[in-house]
């Protein structure tokens, strides 16, 4: 009889959950949550700004140290989601801990302390309209179905062959030259992201956040150091 009782009370909470996303969607809203669910934002956008595969050292190395505190291991090429910097709400603010790869980093990381996903990343040159989150890294109510831009700083890559780009995905071996830099700016969507937000955010930016939150820890990692 109590086995039953749990089991009711348990689906209660799985539809009130499922409810509460959808009234969510229908507001045009989404939610954003680490694995383990102790701690997230409420978005007031539900579909990404951009998404891109991404083969750089720091968001491997990143991935990395987060898997040997018990996260996710990382995809060989991750793919990058940029959300609108516009958080309704947060939740588990005691959790979440801002992290820096290295003293001279540009990328502040925001982990959960518990099952360490990173929840959002920010970057000088999002210039506070976006953060990004990894995909397959969070539980969100966002809409994935974006297909990835580009696949970018594939020369980072330990081993290319690893790496699954579609055959219609724009490669970006590096920006070491002007005209790749070029070249990945007229990919539709690229300008409206990285560019300085058209009106003020009806919530909190993740920059935002992250200044409350104390100071940033540095990990002091060598760059390029495999950690698995």
């Amino acid at each position: 009889m109590v086995k039953c009782c749990h089991h009711r009370s348990r689906n209660l909470n799985v539809a009130l959950k499922g409810q509460a996303i959808s009234i969510r969607k229908d507001q045009g809203m989404a939610d954003l949550n680490c694995e383990c669910g102790a701690c997230g934002f409420d978005l007031n956008f539900t579909k990404p700004q951009l998404s891109l595969f991404c083969g750089c050292k720091d968001c491997r190395q990143a991935l990395e140290w987060g898997a040997t505190k018990g996260g996710k291991n990382p995809s060989a090429l991750p793919e990058l989601i940029y959300m609108r910097s516009d958080i309704s709400a947060i939740a588990g603010k005691s959790f979440m801990k801002a992290f820096q790869l290295r003293q001279d980093a540009k990328s502040t990381r925001l982990y959960c302390v518990l099952c360490f996903s990173v929840i959002g990343v920010d970057y000088p040159g999002y210039r506070d309209n976006v953060f990004m989150f990894f995909k397959n890294h969070c539980r969100t109510s966002c809409d994935l179905s974006q297909s990835p831009a580009a696949a970018i700083y594939l020369n980072d890559l330990p081993d290319l062959s690893k790496a699954e780009v579609p055959i219609d995905v724009p490669v970006f071996h590096s920006f070491r030259f002007q005209q790749e830099q070029s070249r990945f700016r007229k990919i539709n969507g690229i300008t409206d992201t990285f560019k300085k937000p058209a009106s003020v955010p009806a919530g909190q930016s993740l920059r935002d956040i992250i200044k409350t939150l104390g100071p940033v820890e540095i990990l002091n990692l060598r760059q390029g150091k495999s950690l698995m």
